[in-house]
């Protein structure tokens, strides 16, 4: 079994407004320990968040037995003690991943909406049965039109590299040429800021052309009968005045879903304003 934890920690900030990182690994530990946990907003020498601290090295310090790879969506200078201003996406993996890529997603002009940089960070990772592409990411709020243009490039990545994967290029074994390939089995998670019933799920669950698998909310694959849980807005409704509802999933190719095994949201913990969701694949 391959077991996957995402969890938007609003950088360790509960809904009591403390910031405190080992409440957040105390919640994934007594969940279970993942195979691979892929967290959002995650801030690294920022005085404006988190106190300045490096809670990449925080958390690889509570996670001592995985390998960390982090994405920076903003980059900036002016961090604590000379250090640069990090916010972004961080992936905790106790499987080595044969391939990282980290892809800055699009963010067109939009003159009234208030916006950051986001970003995309691709792992590919061995399975019992091939290779999985796993994404980790967190789509835009406040701006619609770069959220959908967010969408169209995962699904624009997610065509090239069944491209790739069909059309392999030509292999140059122990240089920067080596020939990695990479997976049609792709499966993102994260939180992507928007409701089923938005314009940007219709998106990144529309049909693709003949010969790339579509994107399949895992939840539904799973529990097609059953009132999703709430990813969001259970405990704190200051930030979610419309109540408790979902914006983070997993969404996975087609060909993945015949390996999912359960899929999960832990709607009891109030260490951030989201809650971690979990799946588990049969490898």
């Amino acid at each position: 079994m391959l077991t996957i934890v995402s969890w938007n920690i609003q950088y360790g900030k509960g809904v009591d407004g403390r910031i405190d990182l080992y409440r957040i690994a105390d919640v994934v530990q007594q969940d279970g320990l993942p195979d691979v946990l892929c967290l959002q907003e995650v801030s690294r020498n920022d005085p404006e968040t988190a106190n300045g601290s490096d809670q990449v090295s925080e958390l690889q310090k509570l996670f001592p037995d995985y390998e960390i790879f982090y994405g920076a969506s903003q980059d900036r200078s002016g961090g604590k003690d000379g250090g640069r201003r990090q916010f972004g996406n961080l992936i905790l993996t106790r499987r080595s991943p044969l391939q990282v890529l980290h892809h800055i997603l699009p963010s067109p002009a939009d003159p009234k909406a208030r916006f950051m940089s986001r970003q995309t960070t691709e792992l590919l990772l061995s399975t019992g049965s091939g290779t999985l592409r796993l994404m980790n990411t967190h789509l835009e709020f406040f701006s619609e039109k770069q959220q959908l243009a967010q969408v169209q490039r995962i699904l624009e990545l997610h065509e090239e590299a069944c491209a790739q994967s069909r059309e392999a290029g030509l292999d140059f074994p122990n240089t920067p040429f080596a020939r990695i390939e990479r997976s049609e089995k792709m499966l993102i998670c994260g939180d992507f800021n928007f409701v089923p019933e938005s314009a940007s799920y219709q998106l990144i669950t529309s049909a693709f052309a003949e010969g790339v698998p579509d994107l399949l909310d895992a939840w539904n694959v799973v529990n097609p009968e059953n009132d999703r849980s709430p990813t969001c807005g259970i405990f704190d409704h200051k930030q979610w005045k419309n109540g408790p509802h979902c914006r983070d999933y997993f969404f996975l190719s087609q060909n993945l879903s015949p390996q999912i095994h359960q899929v999960s949201v832990n709607t009891e913990t109030a260490a951030s304003d989201h809650q971690p969701i979990r799946i588990t694949l049969e490898e």
